[in-house]
């Protein structure tokens, strides 16, 4: 047995045996007595509590290690786990519940409280252009040029962003209010320097506002004529005398405030709010228990990467074009290109990049130039890198982060199929 497999076997037998334990205790200590002392019903009552929340607790961890264990399975004989099941619920389970949280004066959400799969309207141009302060933002939200063009248009909220993961100062989870990201609607970057980073745009919810009802669904307006107004965009999204950019990315952190990953009301509200599906929230729940308990124990966390490459690391160009099929190369391969930080050339082979490790997927488009989020400045990649069809960052490992990113890849961790043909099914844009 391996030592990964040993490691997460070793944690599901010994939270399985901690939670029978616990269970046994609860039941033991809620077993009606004969006592009519207040004192002693209230230390047992006690004791029920806290023995049942440890024999729940040790249930997630207990599965949270047979996830990992399956996991581990699948990478070891090559095969993909990402869902074909698009992440977000938009069901109406939760919108009742979420009404009647509300009554009960417990909103899980603010402002107007929009969710996953509500059709919204885009305010005209000038009415976003009112809201914003002298930095062209709200709350520390820039509107950027690029998203004048969807302006008086209808679309579909994809999540709420009620939180992000702050990876460029490192100060992880960070709390926001009041933004949501629309389905399919990404940067084009080009008022930024053709940067080709495709990332999602980020929709504060004074820009938006729901549809008139007496308009057919479908109907959708005319986009505001942005040329008035384009050139303030511009002078807030370029600083052109240091050459550098500002944009959501570089922005990420602005506004927002510390939030305690453990915090349970942040779980709950991506459930709630229909950004991640219950079974896939329940599947992530146990594994960040079961993480977290690897932590504590020191032992392999799930996904486990085992880089093998020493500097500099190896490389490969294929020049993959938009369209291209290609695989992604196993769990195994990839490792032998990475070094001891998980990096080929400078970019980070992630675990959220481990499910689609034997997937095939076509290519979306190919890398040249990106904007450096830590800096601004429009940087030349010398070593190119590519984005595949429907493959996007889940947030499963960073608490739901539901930033919703496309991930770069190195042409050395994929491989060109030579037979063309559409991409399995399931392989979801989003």
């Amino acid at each position: 047995m391996s030592p990964d497999r040993l490691s997460y076997a070793k944690t599901m037998g010994a939270a399985g045996v901690a939670a029978l334990g616990s269970a046994v205790g609860c039941a033991m200590a809620l077993h009606p007595r004969d006592s009519a002392a207040v004192t002693l019903r209230l230390m047992r009552a006690g004791s029920a509590i806290i023995l049942g929340a440890c024999a729940i607790s040790m249930v997630l961890v207990a599965v949270g290690a047979w996830i990992a264990l399956r996991r581990h399975d699948l990478e070891r004989r090559g095969i993909p786990y990402a869902s074909a099941t698009p992440l977000e619920s938009t069901g109406p389970v939760f919108g009742r519940l979420r009404r009647w949280l509300r009554r009960a004066g417990f909103d899980v959400t603010n402002h107007l409280g929009f969710r996953a799969g509500d059709e919204v309207d885009i305010r005209p141009l000038d009415e976003i252009m009112a809201t914003l302060d002298a930095r062209g933002t709200v709350g520390g939200l820039p509107f950027m040029p690029e998203m004048a063009m969807m302006c008086g248009t209808r679309a579909i909220v994809l999540r709420r962003v009620d939180k992000l993961h702050d990876w460029i100062g490192g100060t992880g989870l960070r709390r926001v209010r009041g933004t949501v990201l629309l389905r399919n609607v990404r940067c084009d970057g080009l008022q930024h320097g053709g940067c080709q980073s495709g990332c999602h745009i980020r929709w504060h919810e004074s820009w938006l506002r729901r549809p008139n009802a007496a308009e057919p669904s479908r109907q959708r307006h005319a986009p505001s004529t942005p040329a008035t107004v384009l050139p303030a965009l511009l002078d807030w999204s370029r600083d052109a005398p240091h050459g550098r950019f500002r944009c959501q990315a570089t922005e990420l952190a602005a506004g927002s405030a510390p939030l305690r990953r453990w915090i349970p009301i942040h779980w709950i509200r991506d459930l709630v709010t229909g950004n991640v599906r219950l079974t896939a929230w329940l599947g992530g729940v146990c594994l960040a228990a079961f993480n977290l308990v690897q932590g504590i124990r020191k032992g392999v966390p799930s996904p486990h990467l085992q880089a093998r490459a020493s500097r500099p690391t190896p490389h490969l160009e294929l020049n993959l074009s938009e369209g291209e099929l290609v695989r992604v190369r196993t769990k195994r391969q990839i490792e032998d290109t990475l070094d001891a930080a998980d990096r080929n050339r400078g970019l980070r082979f992630d675990p959220e990049m481990v499910r689609h490790c034997g997937g095939v997927y076509r290519v979306r488009a190919r890398l040249s130039r990106v904007i450096s989020e830590r800096t601004g400045e429009l940087v030349q990649l010398s070593t190119p890198s590519v984005l595949l069809e429907g493959v996007t960052a889940t947030g499963e490992y960073v608490a739901w982060n539901p930033e919703n990113e496309f991930i770069f890849w190195r042409e050395i961790w994929l491989e060109r199929l030579e037979v063309p043909g559409p991409a399995p099914s399931g392989q979801v844009e989003t």
